[in-house]
């Protein structure tokens, strides 16, 4: 009888343990939800308004999809200032991306529970939420380019110093950060592209600007997929960040040597 009630009692305890892993897993995927879509409402706040669009003569001629894409890259080799623009993102973009691959081994690192990474994501979204806080009751209508490359080169350094600490509050603060930047450059950059390019480019502009920057999470996965099991995790962060801060600072010095690109007249 008493060993019924031991094996029993373990049955317990093992159905608790897993019940308070699912429960917390659970309250921490839905705690992240509700961040990405509170964050997303948090755009129908910011003022958008655009006087300019309102003089925008309507253009009804049929143009193919080349003849888009070729007129959008005529501007930006014209626009040599906004092509180093893209060019930074994409190479800060693949170090960024990576530590999205890294954040599991660097959670494992802390711990084997599962809910430290939960931790670490939701950190993230917490700094992407204060930006739009921000944004909700600030808006901005002038972005210099240096401003967007001294972001970088933040975003760069908060990733770089994730190798220098095990210590997982600083870890949650670093990734906060993180998060922080991300968001102000996600503004920053179409407000300083819609005060840059002519109205009737904006649109053929952003398409090349968007695709170029999504192709960097493909390259970023591969590259630190593979690296994860070759190197050291904290040498992985170190590399992710060095390559935005070598790309970033590389583009402010340009940046301040050729001055930077007048604003379009709408």
């Amino acid at each position: 009888m008493s060993i019924n009630i031991h094996i029993i009692d373990r049955k317990s305890k093992k159905y608790s343990a897993h019940f308070m892993m699912w429960l917390n897993s659970y309250h921490s995927l839905i705690a992240i939800s509700i961040l990405y879509v509170f964050s997303t409402f948090l755009i129908l706040f910011i003022d958008s308004k655009n006087s300019h669009l309102e003089n925008m003569n309507d253009n009804n001629d049929k143009t193919s999809y080349f003849s888009d894409l070729r007129l959008g890259f005529s501007f930006l080799n014209r626009q040599k200032m906004i092509f180093y623009l893209v060019i930074t993102m994409f190479f800060v973009n693949i170090g960024a991306n990576g530590v999205n691959v890294l954040f599991p081994f660097l959670a494992k690192n802390v711990s084997d529970d599962a809910k430290y990474l939960g931790y670490i994501y939701s950190s993230m979204s917490m700094g992407s939420l204060l930006t739009g806080l921000i944004f909700s009751v600030k808006s901005i209508h002038r972005v210099e380019l240096k401003i967007i490359y001294l972001s970088f080169l933040l975003q760069a350094t908060g990733i770089a110093a994730l190798c220098f600490t095990r210590n997982f509050l600083i870890i949650l603060i670093f990734v906060f950060v993180i998060g922080l930047i991300t968001g102000f450059i996600g503004v920053l950059i179409p407000t300083f592209v819609q005060r840059s390019v002519p109205i009737h480019l904006l649109g053929r502009v952003n398409s090349i600007m968007m695709a170029i920057s999504m192709l960097s999470t493909p390259v970023a996965q591969f590259i630190f997929g593979v690296s994860v099991d070759y190197f050291n995790i904290k040498y992985l962060f170190f590399i992710a960040g060095a390559l935005g801060i070598v790309t970033s600072l590389s583009s402010l010095l340009i940046n301040e040597r050729k001055g930077t690109p007048r604003e379009t007249v709408m």
